[in-house]
C-alpha cells in the first residue's frame, strides 16, 4: 500500500513556504511596529522672531532716545507707554477700517491652527483670541 502524506504534511510546508516569504495568511498579521516619532520642527524661523521684535519694540526704543534728554525714567516709561499702546492702536484701526479686522482675523486663524497642529495649545488659544477680537472689530457676529 502506497503511503498516502497526510493533509497536515502539506499545510506545515506551505506555512514554512509562507515564512520564507515573510506572508502570512489573513487574520494572522504581526502587530505593526511602532513608527518612529516624528522628528521636532522648531516652532518658528529665529530670525523672524528676532526682526518682529525688533520692530514691536522699535518705536518705543526710538521714543526712549529722543526723550532721554529729559531724564531717562521719562524717557523709559514714554517709550513703555508706546510699545503697550500699539495693541490698542490696532484695535482702533480695524474698528475704523474692518477689512483690516478680516485680514488680521484670516491670518490670526491660520497661526492659530499651525500652533495648535504643532501642539503649542497656549499660543494657539492666543491667536484664537486675537482671531476673535479682530472678527468682532470688523463687525462679524460670533
Amino acid at each position: 500500500m502506497d503511503a498516502q502524506p497526510s493533509m497536515g504534511a502539506d499545510e506545515l510546508r506551505a506555512r514554512a513556504y509562507l515564512r520564507t516569504l515573510d506572508a502570512h495568511p489573513f487574520g494572522h498579521q504581526p502587530a505593526p511596529r511602532p513608527a518612529a516619532p516624528p522628528a521636532p520642527t522648531p516652532p518658528q524661523d529665529p530670525a523672524m522672531l528676532l526682526a518682529l521684535t525688533i520692530a514691536g519694540l522699535a518705536p518705543g526704543i526710538a521714543t526712549a532716545l529722543l526723550l532721554r534728554h529729559r531724564g531717562w525714567t521719562i524717557a523709559l516709561l514714554a517709550g513703555l507707554g508706546v510699545t503697550v499702546s500699539l495693541p490698542l492702536l490696532l484695535v482702533a484701526t480695524m474698528l475704523a477700517f474692518p477689512p483690516l479686522g478680516l485680514a488680521v482675523a484670516i491670518a490670526s486663524i491660520a497661526a492659530a491652527l499651525h500652533a495648535y497642529d504643532d501642539g503649542r495649545v497656549l499660543a494657539g488659544t492666543a491667536w484664537a483670541l486675537t482671531a476673535a477680537i479682530s472678527l468682532t472689530c470688523a463687525g462679524v457676529a460670533l
